[in-house]
């Protein structure tokens, strides 16, 4: 994956053992794009940080704002409909999950 950064700035990216580590620089935001070709159906995305909150892709074209700084990502959940996000949100449950973590 290499994120996007504005020109007076640099954001970079590696994989580690803990997961996808990306670097932002500068006084700004970086950003994340969706996969592409886009897979069919896909609405929105949410990615699981380490420290277990998510950066939430933008409803209108599914890029996802990096704060500046260093951001480890563990795992990636997209969805086919975007209001699925905001439902789990109110229901307090997680955003990212294997089907092996929540059965629902």
């Amino acid at each position: 994956m290499v994120p996007w950064a504005p020109n007076y700035k640099n954001a970079s990216s590696k994989i580690t053992d803990e997961g996808c580590e990306i670097t932002v620089t500068g006084e700004d935001t970086g950003w994340l794009y969706p996969p592409e070709p886009r897979p069919d159906g896909l609405a929105n995305v949410a990615w699981q940080k380490k420290d277990g909150s998510y950066l939430i892709g933008t409803r209108n074209n599914l890029t996802v704002p990096t704060p500046v700084g260093v951001t480890v990502l563990t795992r990636l959940c997209g969805f086919n409909d975007g209001s699925l996000i905001t439902l789990l949100q109110n229901a307090g449950l997680p955003l990212v999950f294997a089907a092996v973590d929540h059965p629902y």
